[in-house]
């Protein structure tokens, strides 16, 4: 069900994580909310071999944009993140920040989003995709509760006992 106001006016770099889990719970659609959503070839690479990356393009459209990222690039990005144990996927994301400037990055990954935060980012995950879609009218709070509950149950997302109760209550204090 679709209501209210579809989309927000940011833009978004992604890692593989929110797209993935969304996908894994048929969500995808929800990254249609941000105006652009950017990822990295290493991204796309990380999303085909999951076999979900064709069901996102196909629910984006021209919202996503493929980048490759360069090994001069990434070995900045590695040095920038020293301390933070990155894989190569979630350098070329904070790579692909660095040179687009986006409203929000979007990650599951810890590490990552400790050291996007670390550097001025916002960092956003699966979940709090799923509540800026209820944000802006495209869920009801008993479908956004359902939906939390299948990040949590089916999608290969792994979160702590605690950020689970943790999001329930903040679900709690959420109006329609």
């Amino acid at each position: 069900m679709w209501r209210g106001v579809s989309t927000v006016d940011d833009h978004a770099v992604t890692d593989t994580g929110p797209p993935l889990h969304l996908a894994e719970i048929g969500q995808e659609g929800q990254l249609g909310l941000f105006a652009r959503v950017l990822l990295s070839e290493q991204v796309k690479a990380e999303l085909a071999w999951h076999c979900v990356f064709e069901c996102i393009a196909g629910a984006l459209g021209d919202r996503l944009v493929v980048e490759s990222v360069s090994s001069q690039e990434l070995a900045e990005q590695e040095a920038a993140f020293r301390g933070f144990r990155l894989h190569q996927a979630d350098l070329s994301t904070a790579a692909l920040a660095a040179r687009r400037q986006p409203d929000v990055v979007l990650t599951d990954d810890l590490n990552l989003r400790k050291g996007l935060e670390a550097h001025g980012w916002l960092a956003v995950g699966s979940v709090g995709v799923l509540v800026r879609a209820f944000s802006a009218g495209r869920l009801t709070k008993q479908e956004l509760g359902a939906l939390l509950d299948r990040l949590f149950d089916d999608s290969s997302l792994y979160l702590s006992k605690g950020f689970r109760v943790h999001v329930r209550r903040l679900l709690d204090t959420l109006t329609e």
